[in-house]
């Protein structure tokens, strides 16, 4: 099916009620914390991102929807390569937030919808 046909199916059953072939498992490997230009560039509190941890592990069921939990702005970052894996992207991707002085490091990787 080519993509515009796909589109007209979707269109068809409605946004609300498409299912997605593919899910996006999204793992936080790595948080940071860049003192040396936190010194420079002071903004916000001098710590390690707040809002996520080591470990974490979210699974994004939808390409339009954040799963519950993830950092906003960190998804927003992402979008573009979560929305390859919901296409069918194999091969793993290491991706971070754009939070210069705060870094989260994400392991993105396809998993079939269950």
């Amino acid at each position: 099916m080519d993509n515009v046909n796909e589109l007209k199916a979707i269109e068809e059953i409605g946004i609300n009620n498409f299912k997605e072939k593919y899910y996006c498992k999204i793992t936080v490997l790595k948080c940071d914390f860049n003192s040396d230009l936190y010194k420079q560039y002071p903004y916000g509190i001098a710590a390690k991102c707040g809002r996520l941890n080591v470990g974490q592990e979210f699974i994004s069921k939808c390409r339009w929807d954040p799963p519950e939990g993830i950092c906003i702005w960190a998804w927003r970052d992402l979008i573009p390569v979560i929305q390859s894996f919901h296409e069918g992207r194999e091969l793993p991707a290491i991706q971070c937030c754009t939070d210069g002085l705060r870094p989260v490091t994400f392991k993105l990787e396809n998993c079939l919808r269950i």
